[in-house]
């Protein structure tokens, strides 16, 4: 028989192939990377040292492309994407903003991408899918974000479903998702459902040869 498809889809734009993405410190620090600084970023990441400075030399012109002040906003965040302005970068960033101010920096940018290394558990890759969808970060999934997070996908791969297809999609996806049938979907719930469909985050790897 067919199997069944879930409407959970980390969006392609992840893993299509790694991000010119820029990295670079704020702009209160000497624009370079301390030895400390690089030892913590090797024992908080899946990174090795030689990996942190390849990225940092390979991305660091590119937080520049609007403005040469060190950081990562969300229009540079989304124009090295190569992505639409949609939920789904505003979702990205944020995920990468960890303390929300706007701006991504070296650190958080490095801890974001390490998610999608190729040495990231999969626990790793499936708490970060989970946060995309959860919206409110409330550690629950409505059929309402699942629906908007769908929507936002398609948009960006330009693909075009009608409303009641795609509603039917969520509706089914939490029959089969929601086992204690409360209208939400827990991280527990989503866990097992990503165990019946691994192909859900297959999109959450990048190869980092960094062009050795």
């Amino acid at each position: 028989p067919r199997p069944k498809r879930s409407s959970f889809t980390t969006t392609q734009p992840v893993s299509s192939s790694p991000s010119p993405m820029g990295i670079l410190q704020s702009k209160e620090k000497k624009n370079n990377l301390k030895k400390k600084e690089l030892s913590r970023l090797v024992d908080e990441t899946n990174f090795t040292l030689d990996e942190i400075k390849r990225l940092y030399n390979q991305f660091k012109s590119i937080a520049s492309s609007r403005d040469d002040d060190g950081v990562i906003d969300r229009e540079e965040f989304q124009q090295a994407l190569g992505l639409k302005d949609s939920l789904f970068v505003k979702r990205m960033f944020s995920l990468f903003d960890s303390d929300d101010n706007g701006q991504i920096d070296f650190k958080e940018f490095i801890c974001g991408l390490s998610t999608f290394c190729e040495k990231a558990t999969l626990e790793e890759k499936l708490r970060f899918s989970f946060r995309i969808y959860d919206v409110d970060n409330d550690g629950h999934i409505t059929k309402e974000e699942l629906y908007k997070l769908l929507e936002a996908s398609l948009i960006e791969n330009s693909l075009g479903l009608p409303q009641k297809d795609l509603q039917a999609l969520v509706d089914a996806t939490f029959r089969e998702a929601d086992a204690n049938g409360d209208g939400m979907i827990s991280y527990d719930e989503y866990k097992e459902h990503v165990a019946r469909h691994p192909t859900m985050i297959k999109n959450m790897t990048l190869h980092t040869d960094f062009g050795k």
